[in-house]
């Protein structure tokens, strides 16, 4: 069972976010962003990828320069898989989600929610 964090937006929709490492955020980096709407790190990582290694390419070699840039790249992805959840939270809160702190266990988000609206809670932050 994974804990994840219940979010609730005045309109009344609930988005619950996974504690700890984001697997999606650290596989698929930009366009996980895009996906969960945080647009501003999306643009970041999207286009300062593709111009760092664009840029690199005309200062080194060619196999240097893609050395250079997949440290890069590994390095960006595991600072997304590592704080890729708070950034989502900090966003959801920025967009007028509030949260009570709670934290749910389930299998997946969908489950955090259903168990949340239910009132069954195991954990609490």
């Amino acid at each position: 069972m994974k804990q994840y964090k219940i979010f609730t937006h005045p309109s009344g929709q609930q988005e619950a976010v996974k504690q700890g490492w984001s697997w999606p955020g650290f596989c698929f980096g930009g366009f996980w962003a895009l996906v969960k709407k945080i647009w501003g790190m999306a643009a970041l990582i999207l286009i300062g990828g593709f111009s760092i290694g664009f840029l690199l390419g005309f200062i080194m070699p060619p196999e240097t320069a893609n050395l250079v840039t997949n440290i890069i790249a590994l390095g960006i992805a595991i600072a997304i898989g590592v704080n890729g959840n708070q950034w989502r939270e900090q966003n959801l809160l920025t967009r007028g989600f509030q949260t009570d702190g709670q934290i749910v266990e389930a299998k997946n988000p969908d489950g955090a929610v259903a168990e949340f609206l239910g009132g069954e809670t195991s954990v609490t932050a």
